[in-house]
């Protein structure tokens, strides 16, 4: 027969186990929540970081659809002008056009390389420099355009006008959308565009 105290010392070790179960069973539970509400703020930040990075994205083919558009009037509107006697250093002034690049067809490039992992180093650059250098040859001249200049400034707008029309393809409207300006940052649907820009600068 079992006396008294040992009777309640194992009573008091029945109750301990007892309570150990649901105790361990709580903290794993809180543990748990701890880990998802963890994993997904993770998750969020990288969506944030997408989203981001999609927001450059097209900010970067608005830029370059806004500088194809400045480019290919300045060419058009010097031919017009120089068809008028205008032949001075006032033409760029009439043109609005002094240092106007292609910056955002350099970036829109380089973004769509980033994505692909490829080198970053792009023509872009080099390519509108070398325009711009062409065009603000023209602009100081104080005589008449030549055949040559007419028919290489000509040329120059047309193969602005091809590129102008490759980035009105993207997709500007995916601003408005948090998901579609997701699937940008992925690549979806504009990646093609910055290849054919490339393809197009190299004519």
């Amino acid at each position: 027969m079992k006396m008294k105290g040992v009777e309640k010392m194992e009573d008091q070790q029945a109750g301990k186990r007892t309570l150990t179960l649901p105790i361990t069973l709580v903290l794993l539970v809180f543990s748990l929540i701890g880990n998802v509400f963890l994993f997904s703020q993770y998750l969020q930040g990288k969506q944030d970081e997408q989203l981001r990075t999609g927001q450059h994205i097209i900010e970067t083919a608005q830029q370059a659809a806004a500088n194809y558009n400045a480019l290919i009037n300045e060419a058009a509107v010097m031919l017009e002008l120089n068809e008028k006697g205008v032949y001075t250093d006032k033409l760029q002034q009439a043109t609005g056009a002094a240092g106007l690049d292609g910056a955002g067809a350099a970036a829109f490039i380089a973004e769509a390389k980033s994505i692909k992992g490829e080198a970053a180093e792009n023509h872009a650059t080099a390519y509108f420099a070398e325009i711009r250098k062409t065009l603000d040859a023209l602009h100081g001249r104080k005589e008449p355009y030549t055949e040559a200049d007419k028919q290489s400034l000509t040329a120059l707008r047309q193969s602005l006008e091809s590129q102008a029309a490759i980035i009105a393809e993207f997709d500007f409207d995916a601003a408005e959308s948090r998901s579609s300006t997701l699937q940008i940052a992925t690549g979806i649907g504009w990646l093609e565009l910055a290849d054919q820009l490339e393809t197009e600068m190299s004519k």
